[in-house]
């Protein structure tokens, strides 16, 4: 396998999830060619200096790793349609919910792979989950793991793992993205103008992630849990505590993780969903 940025990689799709790898890629040096049915709409792709494309079959056989990143039910017929010319390459399937077994039936004889990610892949802080079939070589690992990597963080994963995987890193910047939109909405209840609580928002959850991270990187037993370094903000009858008593009288942490946990759930119903099509 060729070094990572020299390797031609094509994305069948690139609508929300394919076109944020697509673009991180690029951003990232790769050679990308990215094929969607409505090229006119995935203008950041081609900024980011992708090639653009409407035909499938073309980038099928053009590309030396093939990259499937459309909807359950709309994968496993385009990988039939491509088969012929997947023969002997590395092939990776973004989609939620198709499992390696279905991929092999429908497309053989290519080496086959599952990669979790999420749309942070456009700006290189994505989380990625990738499992792999029996065909994939060392070599075809390593291949994978230094490619997302230029997308974020990147770990192997059992298959099994992947729909709780997809709802925690997949799923869950829509989460965080509807916390911010109510602490930002929360701000101007309280009387802040609008850009203002939107920035100051967006401010407070990336310093939290940041400052989650940095504990994450200990690695000498001092780091701190999220709840650690909330409690160490909370000044006993102050306002910081007087709000996560409110968070915690509503049950937001609960909420949250039957957020994740349904989310979960639904990944295997769409397994069993995009099976009962075979």
């Amino acid at each position: 396998m060729k070094n990572v940025k020299e390797t031609k990689i094509s994305i069948i799709g690139a609508g929300a999830l394919g076109g944020a790898v697509a673009v991180g890629l690029s951003l990232a040096g790769c050679r990308v060619l990215a094929a969607d049915a409505h090229p006119e709409k995935c203008a950041r792709v081609k900024a980011a200096g992708a090639e653009l494309i409407s035909d499938n079959v073309r980038a099928s056989r053009e590309g030396e790793v093939v990259f499937f990143a459309l909807k359950p039910h709309l994968t496993l017929n385009a990988v039939r349609e491509a088969a012929p010319l997947l023969a002997g390459k590395l092939c990776v399937s973004l989609a939620a919910a198709v499992e390696l077994d279905m991929l092999k039936k429908a497309a053989p004889q290519a080496r086959w792979a599952r990669a979790m990610t999420n749309i942070c892949a456009a700006l290189g802080c994505a989380f990625t989950g990738i499992s792999k079939s029996g065909e994939i070589t060392a070599e075809d690992l390593t291949w994978l793991r230094e490619v997302f990597a230029t997308l974020g963080d990147v770990e192997e994963a059992e298959e099994k793992s992947l729909d709780a995987l997809t709802a925690l890193t997949g799923a869950a910047p829509a989460f965080f993205l509807n916390l911010l939109e109510a602490a930002a909405m929360g701000g101007i209840q309280a009387g802040l103008p609008k850009d203002i609580a939107y920035r100051g928002a967006t401010a407070a959850l990336l310093g939290a992630a940041r400052l989650n991270q940095e504990e994450l990187k200990k690695t000498d037993g001092t780091a701190k849990s999220p709840g650690e370094m909330r409690d160490s903000v909370c000044t006993p009858g102050g306002m910081t505590i007087e709000g996560v008593y409110e968070l915690e009288r509503a049950g937001a942490m609960g909420v949250m993780m039957k957020a994740v946990l349904v989310t979960a759930e639904k990944g295997r119903v769409l397994t069993e969903r995009v099976a009962a099509q075979l």
